[in-house]
């Protein structure tokens, strides 16, 4: 009887890992679609407005300070930029530094939490600004679209509009 018991747990602890694994590869999956339809929008925009370095839109964390570039908040590309940035340094603090007080922890993950949310409000801003630019009357729409997908439709919608002249 014991052996049943025990492979019925190992089963239950199995497709609880399964699940885990299922979620963090659906989550890297939209992390990397978000990025690269974003980054080809960064792309197409600088390269129409000539910047310098168009190529910079491929940057990580640098390609937010472009987004704030074109959508007329600099101050909040960098803001954003910043963000993300903390949340990467407070993600592979939390991961490398297994010596740290349960509280510290516990602090460290509300953090990323608060910063993650902030970051998602700040890029529904700063792409409600730039489709306000393109698409004027149906912006309010897209951008309710883009909340309630969870900022998946931000980057599909910028990807489509990225030859506007409107962004010029």
């Amino acid at each position: 009887m014991g052996g049943i018991s025990v492979f019925i747990l190992l089963s239950i602890l199995m497709s609880m890992f399964i699940v885990f694994v299922v979620v963090a590869l659906v989550v890297f999956a939209y992390m990397l679609i978000n990025y690269i339809f974003e980054s080809i929008f960064l792309y197409a925009v600088s390269k129409a407005n000539h910047y310098k370095y168009p190529i910079a839109s491929w940057i990580p964390f640098y390609n937010k300070c472009i987004l704030g570039k074109v959508a007329d908040k600099q101050g909040l590309g960098k803001l954003l930029c910043g963000i993300d940035v903390l949340v990467f340094l407070l993600i592979i603090i939390s991961y490398y530094a297994t010596n740290l007080p349960d509280g510290v922890n516990t602090m460290i993950f509300f953090l990323i939490i608060v910063l993650l949310v902030l970051s998602f409000i700040f890029n529904v801003v700063l792409s409600h600004h730039i489709m306000k630019k393109v698409t004027g009357k149906f912006v309010d729409l897209l951008t309710i679209l883009n909340v309630l997908t969870l900022g998946f439709s931000r980057s599909i919608i910028l990807f489509i509009i990225r030859n506007q002249k409107k962004l010029k």
